[in-house]
């Protein structure tokens, strides 16, 4: 895997970033006066033992389809199975493929991923281009459909943030799940300590675990906020468990298995394009 590795830094300097076109186009480092924003990528070995926890991968489809498999407009589709434990497509593949860098310029970069059926049974082109103000951060991913149908997505950002000590995600119901992450089809309310992910908590010492709809776009993760676009409609909460260091708010444009749920997913008609984004700001 050849190293392709952009730089980008903020007017100010405050900001700094760095992004590998080689590991799926990925936010691998993210400072802020110094301080790391997101947990950054440390070496390839580490990478391949769990490449979803540093910096913010892009996932298409996102989290979990069932079987590998899902239904859109009488066909039958299948995707590779890539966790034999749950029996399920976990993430796609977009996050270890080689984007092309099509612009680096000043405080900003572009890069493309174009997909004839190598990694999803539907053709796009995915144009990213991040962009560092003084400000902060701000990401927009164009996806296009570039075949002769109809193309249904999810897509999330398995974003890894330092573990904070309070964050507050605006979440209104949960996507219940069985034993194997897998949903059942059903929302059901928040818990009580759920609840408290909504108005705000300290997530050192506990687990967090779950699928949720969103309630807002705005989430506060220590002193940074992270909003994202309308298209992002569910967020998952995840940190590995007690004293991992790091807690992934990740925004998901549509549910978990939602390749395989009415309503959950997103269409993109034949030849059209949707435009996501995202910004984190301190």
């Amino acid at each position: 895997m050849k190293e392709k590795r952009i730089i980008i830094n903020s007017p100010d300097n405050m900001w700094h970033a760095e992004i590998s076109a080689c590991r799926g186009a990925n936010t691998e480092k993210l400072l802020y006066n110094g301080e790391n924003v997101l947990k950054p990528f440390v070496s390839v070995e580490q990478w391949r033992e769990n490449p979803f926890i540093c910096g913010s991968p892009l996932l298409f489809p996102a989290n979990r389809t069932a079987g590998g498999r899902f239904s859109f407009g009488a066909k039958d589709y299948h995707l590779p199975i890539t966790d034999e434990k749950s029996n399920v497509n976990l993430h796609g593949s977009l996050y270890c493929q080689t984007f092309s860098v099509k612009e680096i310029k000043g405080n900003s970069v572009v890069l493309q991923f174009e997909n004839k059926g190598e990694i999803y049974p539907f053709e796009f082109l995915l144009t990213v281009e991040y962009t560092l103000e003084n400000g902060g951060l701000t990401q927009s991913f164009i996806i296009k459909n570039c075949g002769k149908t109809d193309m249904p997505y999810t897509f999330a950002l398995h974003t890894t943030f330092y573990e904070p000590d309070h964050f507050c995600v605006p979440i209104s119901i949960v996507e219940e799940k069985d034993a194997r992450h897998i949903p059942t089809g059903r929302y059901i309310p928040l818990t009580a300590d759920e609840a408290l992910y909504a108005s705000g908590i300290d997530p050192r010492g506990r687990v967090i675990s779950g699928y949720y709809k969103a309630n807002g776009n705005a989430a506060a993760v220590g002193k940074y906020l992270y909003t994202v676009s309308e298209q992002f409609d569910h967020f998952v909460l995840y940190n590995g468990g007690k004293n991992s260091g790091y807690l992934c708010v990740e925004p998901q444009a549509g549910a978990v298995n939602g390749l395989n749920i009415t309503g959950g997913h997103r269409v993109i008609a034949a030849g059209e394009e949707e435009v996501l984004c995202t910004h984190i700001g301190a």
